[in-house]
């Protein structure tokens, strides 16, 4: 309910006393700490131009890993639910005490709920216009919600407008506070990781190398499938924090620098990447019992969905670069990751693949607009188009609204070429690619028959520590 005199802490009093006694966190001041970067992030070790299919892939091979900004410390609100957290989102203080109001003090049943349930519903209020396309004004359509500069200036950054055109204004103002609160909501674990790992470098004998920074962490595991390259494998005991420091023994593992051997390429797999913060790449692969639930990172409306939560992928890691590298400027705290899966051959030819191109000349011709028409506009498909809700395995181009502005469109044939979004692979231009597993079957073979070939890459945080 809204009313509640539960305040819980962004950490609690004994992670604080720990990092208090290494300096690395300041005591309570007008409702904030001080954190030192070097608790909440990783610098990248080291440089690398370019990556080829017979050499194994890191998180140095993405540029995200490089989009950063020096800082020694930040600046993180002191309680969870407070008008300081939904400054720290994206608000200004006018718009944060006003939500701050509604959620602390209101008893209307209609507007009682969750901390972030009323950012939500003040985002999504119909008489705030939203923008889509290059002729309407984000600008004006942030500030009418009370986003603040910092939110409002990297959300607008030019270098990013083909990305951001892909959806809409309410769409990337409501993701990226939704990440900035789970980095914020898990900032306690994520501490009380760090604390164990600096413990056990403390009992450590002299001589003995570290296990390696936290920060990083490819999803290491053996496979009874033959075509896969052999990987090592961890040794749980080395990296996995006692439970006794307060984390579930079913936690994810902590994670661990990238310097295994992580394929690029394997022999009768696809590769497919997807950008995202850690607490839904988590959700979404847990990395001790290989479960995979890929509603944790389904949304819509989307291209090729108007009414139910899909994931979407992509085959070209550039494509999923771009989107990381943005996304780190939205959510400077928040650790951003590269969800890497290996999808087998034997998967594939059990699924009917449907091709949905926006060049397509073959019939029938036309549907990527069509579909884009309708899923866009988060409406159900027409007599027509249904029968691609039975296609296992939609793969077409990605759309962009930079000259068309899909909600207000009245027929399909309004959408054209340039709708599409391009993307730099190899010195050129190309169109981006995203696949959809549509379908249950698709859905429940992709979660069963992905177990063991999923890494995550972690790029760390836009906010790093000085390089010394």
């Amino acid at each position: 309910m809204a009313t509640t005199t539960v305040k819980p802490r962004t950490v609690s009093e004994d992670v604080a006393l720990f990092f208090e006694s290494c300096n690395l966190i300041s005591p309570i001041h007008n409702n904030y700490r001080k954190i030192s970067t070097k608790t909440i992030s990783s610098p990248s070790s080291r440089s690398v131009s370019s990556s080829s299919s017979d050499q194994p892939i890191v998180s140095e091979h993405f540029d995200a890993s490089f989009v950063n900004e020096e800082a020694s410390e930040v600046e993180i609100p002191a309680v969870l639910y407070s008008v300081e957290t939904y400054m720290y989102i994206g608000f200004t203080r006018e718009q944060a005490r006003i939500l701050w109001c509604l959620y602390d003090t209101v008893v209307d049943e209609a507007l009682d709920g969750h901390f972030m349930d009323y950012v939500r519903w003040h985002i999504e209020r119909p008489e705030l216009p939203d923008a889509t396309t290059s002729t309407d004004d984000w600008d004006a359509c942030l500030r009418s919600m009370g986003i603040n500069e910092k939110l409002r200036t990297a959300i607008l950054l030019p270098e990013f407008n083909d990305i951001r055109f892909t959806a809409t204004c309410k769409y990337w103002v409501l993701e990226a506070m939704d990440i900035c609160y789970s980095a914020l909501r898990d900032m306690d674990h994520r501490l009380r990781i760090e604390r164990t790992r600096l413990r056990q470098l403390q009992k450590r004998p002299e001589g003995q190398k570290a296990a390696g920074p936290i920060s990083e962490s490819p999803v290491l595991s053996s496979t009874s499938d033959k075509s896969i390259v052999s990987l090592p494998v961890l040794d749980p005991q080395s990296i996995t924090p006692l439970p006794s420091d307060g984390i579930a023994s079913n936690q994810p593992t902590p994670l661990v620098a990238t310097t295994y051997a992580i394929p690029f390429d394997l022999p009768y797999h696809s590769m497919i990447w997807r950008a995202g913060d850690r607490g839904r790449s988590e959700a979404f692969y847990n990395q001790v019992t290989q479960e995979i639930d890929l509603s944790a990172i389904s949304t819509m409306p989307g291209d090729f969905s108007g009414f139910q939560k899909l994931a979407y992928w992509t085959p070209q890691k550039e494509t999923a670069d771009r989107y990381a590298q943005w996304t780190k400027h939205k959510v400077p705290d928040s650790e951003i990751v590269m969800v890497q899966v290996a999808i087998p051959e034997s998967l594939l030819k059990g699924l009917t693949v449907y091709y949905l191109w926006q060049d397509e000349r073959l019939l029938p011709k036309d549907e990527w607009k069509k579909l884009v028409y309708y899923g866009r506009r988060g409406k159900y498909l027409p007599t027509e188009l249904r029968h691609i809700e039975q296609r296992d395995l939609l793969i077409g181009h990605i759309s962009s609204g930079v000259h068309r502005k899909f909600e207000q469109l009245t027929h399909w044939n309004q959408i054209k070429d340039e709708d599409v979004l391009s993307v730099q692979i190899a010195g050129e231009n190309r169109k981006a690619i995203q696949w959809v597993f549509n379908t249950a079957k698709a859905r429940d073979g992709f979660m069963e028959k992905c177990r063991g070939k999923i890494w995550l890459h972690n790029l760390g945080t836009f906010k790093v520590f000085p390089k010394t």
